[in-house]
C-alpha cells in the first residue's frame, strides 16, 4: 500500500515545479499538482506495496500531471477560439456534414444497432454494459459473477463482430 503521505511529503515541491513549467502561475500549478494527488488516490491503477509501487506511484503522478497540464493548456485554446471575432469565421466552410453525410450515418447507426442486436446475450449485456451505462471491466466482471479476462474476450468479439458488419455495410454501399 502507497503511504500518500510520504509520497506527498517527498515530491510534491518537485511536481508543482514541474507543472510550475508548464503552465502560466504558480497558483495553478499548486491546483493541478493537488489534482494529481488526487486522481492518484482514487485511481485503480496506483501500484500496491513496496520501494518500487513508491517509485511507480511517483511516475503515475508525474503522468498524470503533465495529463492535466495539457487538458488545461487545450481548455485556455478553446477559449480564445471561442472569443474571436464572427468576421474571421465567415470564411470557414459549414462544419456540419452535409445532407448526404447525415442520412449515411444514420444509416449506419441502424447497421450497428442491428449488429448489436445479433450478438450473443451475453456479449450483448457486456457491450450495452461497456458502451451505453460506462461501467468498466472489473465493475461488469463483479456484477455478472465473471472473471474480468471473460469480459475483455466478450467485449473483443463484440466489438470485432460490430465492426465487421460496418465494413460489409460500407464495402456493399461504395
Amino acid at each position: 500500500m502507497i503511504d500518500f503521505d510520504d509520497l506527498f511529503r517527498s515530491c510534491a515541491r518537485d511536481l508543482r515545479l514541474f507543472l510550475q513549467r508548464r503552465v502560466a502561475s504558480a497558483e495553478l500549478a499548486a491546483d493541478l499538482a493537488q489534482e494529481a494527488f488526487f486522481r492518484l488516490m482514487r485511481s485503480e491503477r496506483a501500484p500496491d506495496g513496496g520501494r518500487s509501487a513508491t517509485l511507480d506511484a511517483r511516475a503515475y503522478l508525474f503522468s498524470i500531471a503533465a495529463h492535466l497540464a495539457i487538458d488545461h493548456r487545450r481548455q485556455g485554446r478553446r477559449q480564445q477560439t471561442g472569443q474571436a471575432d464572427e468576421s474571421v469565421l465567415t470564411g470557414f466552410p459549414d462544419p456540419r456534414p452535409s445532407a448526404e453525410r447525415t442520412v449515411l450515418s444514420r444509416e449506419e447507426l441502424k447497421v450497428l444497432a442491428q449488429a448489436v442486436a445479433s450478438l450473443p446475450p451475453r456479449g450483448r449485456q457486456i457491450f450495452l454494459m461497456h458502451k451505453v451505462e460506462e461501467l468498466s471491466y472489473a465493475d461488469i466482471a463483479e456484477r455478472l459473477g465473471i472473471a474480468k479476462n471473460t469480459v475483455m474476450v466478450h467485449m473483443a468479439r463484440s466489438l470485432a463482430h460490430c465492426r465487421h458488419t460496418l465494413d460489409r455495410h460500407r464495402t456493399e454501399n461504395d
